[in-house]
Order: C-alpha cells, then structure tokens, then sequence
C-alpha cells in the first residue's frame, strides 16, 4: 500500500481486509452457494423462495450477522477512506462475478457480452469536462500482474464515482462480489447502482432508498436515460482529479 503511512499501518489494514474476506463474505457466499446446489436439484422450488428465507435468516436471526457485517465493514471502510488517493479514483467501478468456463473452457457469452458492451459503450459516450473519456475500471483490463488485488480493486471501489454492481445468480456466492457490494453501501447515496441480471431475488437486500435497474442489457431507452444522467454528472468534472491508470 503505498499511501499508506507506516508498514504496521499497512499490515493491519490488510488483515482486517483478508479476515473479512475469508471470514463473514465466506460465510454468506457459502450459504448461497448450497441454496445455488439445492436449487438446481428441486426444479419446482422458485429461487425467490430460497432468497426470501435466506434474507429473512440473515436479518433475524439472533447473531445479527448483516447488522454487524455492517458496522464492521463501516470501520474499515472509513480507514480505507482515510489513505486512498486520486490513483484509486475511477469514474465508474464495475462490480461483477466474472467470467465462468463452460465444460469447453470458453467464456460464459452473455456476461462478456454484457460487460463489454457496457465498457464500450460508457468509453463512447461518457467525457469529462474537457472531453476525455470517463475512466472506468473492469478488473478485465484494469489489473496487471503482480498487482494487489486487495489495494487495486478494494480501494478503487470505495474511491470511485459510480459502482454499478451487476447482479446474477452466482454474484452473491462470491467472497469477493460480496466485499465489494458491502464496501459500496458504505457510500452516499447515488454512488451505487445495482442491475439485475437473471436474479430474481437479492438474499442480501439494499437500504431503501437504492433503486435497482432490473435488466442490465434491457431496453435502448433505458440505456439511454441512464447515459445521460451520467453524461451530465461526468461533464461537470476534471479529468485531472481520476487515477492515470487507465
């Protein structure tokens, strides 16, 4: 971390950061990975049925595991905060469960399709105030070898303008998914952007007031309202303020 001041600064905030990983987002992506498994197996069960308990689990039982999940996440996330700089700051951060194999060891189609359409399309459309183009970051592109995943993604996510996290089936049975989903609540308002894929559920909900897109390859005109809702944010910022790594 090389914001950070100090080695044993740098080591504890990189401990809390891999114990939440391989402890709580663990946890939850392993509950939703055996709902995944049981669903697959009882075809006459609806997915929604499984999230709603799933959800209703999460939130009332007696551990309070998201409340504390939470304010947890909340303390590192104000320590993250507190040493990132402007090489951590993309426009837009996209969120998503990657790129799964099929048993020929191709891509899965539709969420490359999806993903690289919405790159280019935002690298198109999207300039800052002096006409260079929003820098946006997809771990596809963005991460190089021998980069910390944990400094290179973590932090770019609680830096970053927009965070349009991509919702399908497998995003929750993610650890990593899930740490970037919780650091992106910890943010004001406006700063999330949640779309559905093909889930008909969230066994995670969001606060209230977070609005989701419920297809992210869904219609023109919704492509485009969301365009230039974002053409207008971009254009009253200076490049100059966003990371050189892109």
């Amino acid at each position: 971390f090389k914001s950070l001041q100090g080695e044993e600064e740098q080591k504890h905030l990189e401990e809390l950061l891999k114990t939440l990983i391989e402890g709580p987002m663990k946890y939850l992506a392993g509950v939703w990975k055996d709902v995944l498994k049981h669903y697959a197996g009882n075809k006459e069960c609806k997915l929604e049925d499984y999230g709603s308990s799933v959800s209703t689990f999460f939130l009332d039982t007696k551990l309070h595991p998201l409340k504390v999940i939470d304010t947890w996440i909340l303390s590192v996330y104000e320590k993250i905060r507190a040493v990132i700089t402007k090489e951590h700051r993309y426009g837009i951060f996209l969120s998503h469960q990657g790129f799964k194999e099929d048993r020929h060891g191709d891509l899965d189609s539709r969420n490359k399709w999806i993903m690289g359409e919405i790159k280019e399309r935002y690298q198109e459309k999207l300039k800052f105030s002096g006409g260079e183009p929003v820098s946006i970051f997809f771990d596809k592109d963005s991460l190089s070898a021998g980069d910390s995943q944990i400094e290179s993604m973590l932090f770019s996510a609680c830096a970053s303008d927009k965070v349009m996290v991509f919702l399908d089936k497998d995003f929750f049975a993610r650890k990593w998914c899930l740490m970037e989903f919780f650091l992106a609540k910890q943010r004001e308002k406006g700063v999330m952007m949640p779309f559905k894929i093909d889930l008909s559920c969230v066994p995670i909900p969001l606060p209230d007031d977070i609005v989701y897109t419920e297809v992210a390859d869904g219609s023109e005109a919704t492509k485009e309202i969301i365009v230039r809702k974002l053409q207008k944010y971009f254009g009253e910022r200076n490049r100059e303020d966003y990371t050189n790594n892109c």
